[in-house]
C-alpha cells in the first residue's frame, strides 16, 4: 500500500483502471463514509444508502477499463451515487433475481430449440465456473444474483459486514468474468450485462 499512500485520487483511479484491487480498497476506504452520508439524503434509508454507494464501486470495477474520468474523481463518485440511488428509487427498491433477468433476454428468442440447446450448455458451464468459487463467494453471489437478496440482507443472514458481502460480490463477478473465454463469450456477456443492468448508474 506504500506506494499508493502519496498519489491523488486521479492517480489512483489510474492505478485502478490498470487492475489494481490496492487502488481500489483506498479509494472505498476514504470515500465509502461520506458517500454513503451523502445517499441517505436522497433514500432514507442506512441499508439502502450503504447498497447504493458498494454498487456505484462495483460497477466501477468492473466497467474500470472503460471509464473515461472527465474532471475530478469526486465529482464522479458522487454523480454516480446520485444516479444510482434515483434508479433505486424508480424501481421501488426492488432487486431482480437472475433467473428473472435470464428469462426475460436470453431466451426472448421464440424458444428456438438451438438456442434453448445452447442455453441450457451455457448454464451448466456457468454453474460449474461458480461451483469453483470458495464456499462463502458461492453462497453471498446464489442469495444476491438468484434470490435477489440486498447485500444488508445477506450481511444479517451470514453474520457479515455488508463491506465483506461487497468484496465478495466483486470478487465472484471478477472470477466469473476471468473464465469468459472457457465457456461461451457471446452468452457470458450478455449474461454480465444484464446481471448488471439494474445497478449501472
Amino acid at each position: 500500500m506504500g506506494r499508493l499512500e502519496h498519489q491523488n485520487d486521479e492517480q489512483l483511479f489510474g492505478q485502478l483502471a490498470s487492475g489494481s484491487q490496492e487502488a481500489l480498497d483506498k479509494l472505498f476506504e476514504k470515500y465509502y463514509s461520506p458517500l454513503c452520508n451523502f445517499a441517505l439524503q436522497l433514500v432514507e434509508s442506512p441499508d439502502l444508502a450503504e447498497e447504493v454507494v458498494s454498487d456505484v464501486f462495483l460497477t466501477i470495477w468492473l466497467k474500470k477499463s472503460s471509464i473515461e474520468l472527465q474532471g475530478k474523481l469526486k465529482a464522479y463518485l458522487y454523480k454516480s451515487v446520485k444516479n444510482q440511488a434515483l434508479n433505486y428509487l424508480k424501481r421501488n427498491k426492488d432487486t431482480t433475481p437472475l433467473e428473472e433477468i435470464e428469462n426475460g433476454y436470453l431466451l426472448n428468442t421464440d424458444n428456438a430449440p438451438d438456442t434453448l440447446l445452447h442455453y441450457q450448455e451455457f448454464q451448466d458451464q456457468v454453474e460449474t465456473v461458480i461451483g469453483q468459487m470458495p464456499k462463502q463467494r458461492q453462497l453471498i453471489f446464489r442469495l444476491n444474483r438468484l434470490d435477489g437478496l440486498k447485500y444488508n440482507e445477506i450481511a444479517k443472514v451470514l453474520s457479515l459486514s455488508v463491506h465483506t458481502v461487497q468484496n465478495q460480490m466483486v470478487e465472484a463477478v471478477k472470477f466469473i468474468n476471468r473464465h469468459a473465454t472457457k465457456i461461451n463469450y457471446l452468452y457470458i456477456s450478455l449474461w454480465i450485462a444484464n446481471v448488471l443492468a439494474w445497478i449501472l448508474p
